[in-house]
Order: C-alpha cells, then structure tokens, then sequence
C-alpha cells in the first residue's frame, strides 16, 4: 500500500501555558494554506476550531494542547514563517497596547490596525477577531490567545 504524504515545515514557537513556564515546542506547517496562496503559517494551527493542537518537542514527543489553555505563543522565526501576516501588514499603522492575562502576566506591543475603514481602532481590531492576535513586540511576533486577555490598555504613540 503507498503512503501519500505531505511534506510539511517544521517551525519553533515558544508557548505560555499556565501554569507551567514557557517551553519550546514545534508545529508543522503545510506547504499549502486553505485560506491564501502559499505556505500555512503558525497563526493558522492556532486559530483552528479544533479543541487541541498537536505540538512536538526535539525528541519527538507529542503534546496535545488545549488550544483555550494557551495565553501565548512566541513565534519563531516570523518574518519567514509568519509571512502572510507580515505581508497583510505592511504600511498599516498600528497602536501600543499593554495586556493582562488572567494569569496576572503581561504584554507590552503593538497591534496592527487591520480592518475596514471606520474598523480600524483597537476596540474594533479585538471584537472582530477570534482566537490568537497578532501582537508585535521589537523583532518578536506573539499570538495572544484572546480569551486568556482580561485588559488592554492604550499606550501613548
């Protein structure tokens, strides 16, 4: 019997999962998205409907995670395995933002204003959006599960 297989690309993530510490893991990433051209992207495993995602330490192991478990993920590598993201972004202003978890820990970054005309606030950008946002801090990406965010606060410009 022949086995169909499709290569996928291994990519590093860092996640929060209170009330452990942050560890090191790996998703994999189709070379084909179902929502636009090109490869799947970290934000894609996350914001799937599915109760748990599949992620994978070095040795091989496997973890299945609620995904409503996860406060955070830091991806790795983004501007290449986020690529869509970034390429949806470019010349969007965005808005700092500080946010608390439920777990008392915190983000400091920015927020891209993507969204219609007139949708473009922040207010707007959180109520629209379900799952993971992206959330840049420097050169780092995070998905910031938005049912484990209990405030966000405007930073000044």
């Amino acid at each position: 019997m022949q086995v169909y297989q499709v290569p996928k690309e291994k990519a590093s993530v860092l996640i929060e999962m209170p009330p452990h510490e942050p560890e090191s893991r790996f998703v994999f990433l189709s070379p084909f998205a179902q929502s636009h051209y090109g490869a799947e992207t970290p934000s894609e495993i996350f914001n799937v409907p599915q109760a748990f995602i599949p992620l994978f330490r070095e040795g091989g192991d496997v973890l299945l995670a609620r995904r409503d478990a996860i406060a955070w993920v830091m991806i790795g590598e983004p501007q290449r395995t986020e690529w869509y993201y970034y390429e949806t972004r470019a010349g969007v202003p965005d808005a700092g933002v500080h946010l608390e978890f439920d777990t008392g820990g915190h983000i400091d970054g920015r927020v891209a204003l993507l969204g219609p005309a007139g949708g473009q606030r922040i207010l707007d950008i959180v109520n629209r959006h379900e799952g993971f946002l992206h959330v840049e801090r420097d050169d780092e990406l995070f998905l910031v599960n938005l049912k484990r965010v209990i405030s966000i606060t405007l930073k000044e410009q």
